[in-house]
């Protein structure tokens, strides 16, 4: 961990990638036709046991955006965990402890050769400020170990949760006809509500993943408490939009929001509620 490592593990670590580079760098002609740099995925998903190794590949990631800034060729390859290579392959336990963390996917030299092989490609353009890191071998759905960072954290991260998330649902949406149905059908204001927040309380769970398993969200505490932060609230407005037909504010799911007010609004706004129904809290039903 950072706050257990001396400043010589912390240097050694980090002056081979930096002052390397960097040499490599200032001592190569201009107008390269290539400059690759074998980095590592942990710069993006944070290995919090190997900070050093972290802020070395993080270097490497920058230089390549400060050369292509400048008109120079480099990528930096932000490769997962290299299982038929290296110290990982000379030590298993090393090894099952990578994977353990359940960020990085399984790399292998076939893999990593055919990499070098297009970004050895002469013909390759420059690369955009936006394309210019490669990162092959995070695994979508983020990492459950103890040394990985929470996806939905990170703004660099977290759409790959929602594409994982995306993927794994049926076509159609199958939640979506379900709890349209169970509010055409619901006989009460404070049923469709209860619906509202079941449907809320599971997304948060199941396709954010900010809920731990067999636990579920307070009603009545703000939503900011379990991670719902601007980008969540965002892609929680945009479903809420698509599911119920509901129109939402982005700054209504977010802050001091809670469930309880939020499935108030979203029952009091959807274009698919009974016409006996009266606002929340008003009068009776009829």
């Amino acid at each position: 961990m950072f706050g257990d490592m001396d400043y010589d593990n912390w240097k050694d670590s980090v002056d081979c990638k930096a002052i390397g580079f960097w040499n490599l760098h200032s001592a190569l002609p201009s107008q390269m036709d290539f400059f690759i740099m074998l980095a590592s995925a942990s710069s993006l998903v944070g290995l919090r046991g190997q900070a050093n190794y972290n802020a070395g590949n993080t270097y490497e990631d920058t230089l390549a955006k400060y050369r292509l800034s400048k008109g120079e060729k480099a990528v930096p390859l932000d490769l997962g965990a290299m299982v038929d290579d290296g110290v990982l392959s000379e030590n298993t336990w090393l090894l099952d402890r990578v994977l353990t963390y359940g960020s990085l996917e399984p790399i292998n030299c076939e893999t990593y050769l055919a990499i070098l092989d297009y970004y050895c490609n002469l013909s390759l353009p420059l690369l955009s400020l936006t394309q210019s890191q490669a990162a092959i071998g995070i695994r979508a759905g983020g990492g459950s170990g103890p040394e990985t960072i929470d996806y939905s954290r990170s703004p660099v991260l977290y759409p790959l949760i929602l594409q994982n998330n995306r993927q794994a649902e049926p076509m159609g949406g199958t939640d979506q006809a379900n709890y349209r149905d169970m509010i055409m059908t619901s006989a009460s204001l404070d049923e469709a509500g209860g619906i509202a927040a079941q449907a809320v309380d599971n997304k948060l769970a199941k396709s954010f993943s900010i809920m731990q398993d067999n636990t579920s969200i307070d009603r009545n505490k703000p939503l900011q408490v379990y991670g719902v932060d601007s980008l969540l609230a965002m892609e929680l407005r945009n479903w809420i939009v698509k599911e119920f037909m509901a129109g939402i504010a982005v700054f209504e799911t977010h802050g001091v929001s809670t469930l309880e007010t939020l499935s108030r609004l979203v029952t009091g706004r959807t274009s698919i509620k009974h016409d006996r129904w009266t606002v929340w809290g008003y009068g009776k039903e009829d």
